[in-house]
């Protein structure tokens, strides 16, 4: 197996060999999303186990990935016993006596291990509480909202001894890191967050390894490199499209706003939010209580005023309607059935991920009205074996143009190489779970360009969504090394402004991200002619995500700033 590895799993395996010579009491692989962390685990245990260093091996994995799992460690380690996190809770007394005493394992490992990130979950304090020599945590995105995260994952690795806490972590660590990541910080607080930031990076780092794969593609270009199997990775473009409402979401949005600042927030903002997220992709995802209340005046008379309805509205069925009242309806709608049938022309395969099965189910009923062969995955598909199937029949059948899948359930271990084209049609608060939605896609294995379109509306709560994750993104390249000082995009006030309505003609942020970034290097001529398409199809524009913290944009950066401190 040894000599099938790339060169970066090979330094994986010395990575986890010193941490078991060490006596460590555990580590944790977050190499990025489709790197091979499962391969390297697997060659780790192999050798491991052939060399008589560990007899009991325990594996914690999401449901989804037993079956994917199961096959692999039967070719090579079969000494392996397999559980999910699900079944943790229940087993946890099973999984630590044997004949009545304490049993402790040589080593248990986490995949997925972000699953379990928040301490207070009943299955975080299973995995904790059960015995083991070595604890491996397997994560392509091991912080993902803020830096408790990450102290949860050390605690659980290092049971409670490398970063004390959560309280003291809190005050020494996160606290002062967050406060000079906002671009309104001071000086001094920018020195030293970037200070407690590098301190922290240095304390993890006999515990952690991370690779990109923009590392990857760095040191294949390196001297002297010729001689190794270096992973080759082929383009990414990744295109955040900022797309108008439909005049009826915009009466809808811009109404719901409204009732939220009469009646204030305080005690429905989440179910207000969700409320402005499925006005975003589509009115039809409404309840009935939320359209008949968006529907009335003041008085709770059917408002009669503006033309812009939905005819026969009928909870969670749209059956009935004819697509092209679906597709005009919804901004996005329009957008994306244009987008997909260019793209079934020139021969490309889509991923299309949505938070919201009942989006996918309106996006599933227009193209089957327009002929498109598709297959779909979401969480109602409960049986691995079944994805397992629909997986490969998309791997290996190319008349399926089209793969539809929720975030939470698609973005999750799937190997779907076959595509290599990815539609991000609603953001997540979290940006890690649209980074492994695309990543589904962008990984060993894949032949050709990948582009990403990521479907923002213009002055919604999607585009304030969009800001949040640039910041969490940004906190998070920082603290675990990837960017020593990443550009700080956004101030506090402009992060916490969501019960507001911008321009939804015009996007702030495309503007503001197009002023940093204008000077960025040319793409090829392929790229740019399908960008002047997508330019016509009647949206406010086109920002480019991969730009963001890209090396060029730093060290433009880095000298700006630099002057601007000597003036």
């Amino acid at each position: 197996m040894h000599d099938k590895l790339y060169e970066h799993q090979k330094e994986g395996l010395v990575f986890l060999y010193k941490v078991h010579q060490e006596n460590k009491k555990g580590a944790i692989i977050a190499d990025d999303m489709g790197l091979g962390k499962t391969i390297q685990t697997i060659t780790f245990l192999s050798g491991m186990i052939v060399m008589e260093r560990m007899r009991s091996v325990l594996l914690v994995m999401p449901n989804s990935l037993l079956e994917n799992w199961g096959a692999e460690l039967r070719k090579w380690t079969p000494w392996v016993l397999l559980t999910s996190f699900r079944m943790l809770i229940n087993s946890e007394r099973t999984l630590s006596t044997y004949r009545d005493s304490q049993f402790i394992w040589d080593c248990i490992i986490f995949d997925e291990a972000h699953m379990i990130r928040n301490s207070t979950t009943k299955t975080f304090k299973a995995a904790f509480s059960i015995p083991a020599k070595t604890r491996i945590l397997l994560t392509g995105t091991p912080v993902q909202n803020n830096l408790q995260e990450l102290w949860s994952l050390f605690h659980l690795t290092c049971q409670g001894s490398l970063l004390g806490t959560y309280r003291s972590f809190r005050k020494l660590y996160e606290n002062p890191i967050m406060r000079g990541r906002e671009k309104d910080a001071s000086p001094s607080e920018k020195a030293l967050g970037l200070k407690t930031s590098e301190s922290l990076t240095e304390m993890i780092k006999p515990y952690y390894l991370r690779r990109t794969k923009e590392d990857i593609q760095r040191e294949s270009k390196e001297p002297n490199k010729d001689t190794v199997k270096i992973a080759q990775f082929t383009k990414k473009n990744d295109l955040v499209m900022w797309v108008h409402l439909s005049p009826l979401q915009e009466r809808l949005y811009r109404k719901l706003i409204n009732q939220i600042i009469l009646r204030g927030y305080n005690d429905s903002a989440l179910t207000d939010l969700a409320t402005m997220k499925k006005i975003c992709d589509h009115p039809r995802l409404f309840t009935a209580k939320e359209y008949t209340d968006l529907q009335c005046d003041d008085e709770g008379k059917p408002d009669l005023s503006n033309g812009h309805v939905m005819k026969d509205f009928c909870e969670n069925k749209t059956c009935h309607l004819l697509s092209k009242e679906l597709i005009e309806e919804s901004g996005k709608m329009t957008f994306l059935v244009a987008l997909l049938e260019r793209l079934r022309k020139e021969g490309n395969r889509t991923l299309v991920f949505s938070e919201s099965r009942k989006m996918l189910d309106i996006i599933e009923q227009v193209l089957n009205e327009r002929g498109f062969k598709m297959l779909r995955v979401d969480g109602t598909l409960t049986a691995a074996d079944q994805r397992h199937c629909l997986i490969t029949a998309f791997q290996n059948r190319s008349e399926y143009s089209i793969f539809l899948l929720t975030s939470q359930v698609g973005g999750l271990g799937f190997n779907l190489t076959a595509a290599n084209r990815v539609v991000i049609v609603d953001p997540s608060w979290n940006p890690a779970t649209d980074s492994q939605a695309v990543d589904r896609a962008y990984r060993i294995g894949q032949e050709k360009d990948v582009v990403v379109y990521r479907l923002i509306t213009c002055g919604t709560i999607e585009e304030k969504i969009y800001r949040r994750q640039i910041f969490k993104n940004s906190l998070v390249r920082q603290t675990i090394g990837e960017d020593r000082n990443p550009i700080r995009y956004f101030s506090k006030q402009e992060l916490e402004q969501l019960f507001t309505v911008e321009d939804t003609r015009f996007s702030s942020t495309q503007y503001h991200l197009q002023t940093i970034h204008w000077n960025q290097p040319k793409r090829n001529k392929t790229l740019d002619d399908h960008i002047a398409y997508l330019s016509t199809l009647n949206i406010s524009g086109i920002s480019d995500h991969g730009l963001l913290f890209s090396a060029s944009l730093m060290e433009n950066f880095e000298q700006e700033s630099a002057q601007n401190q000597i003036r």
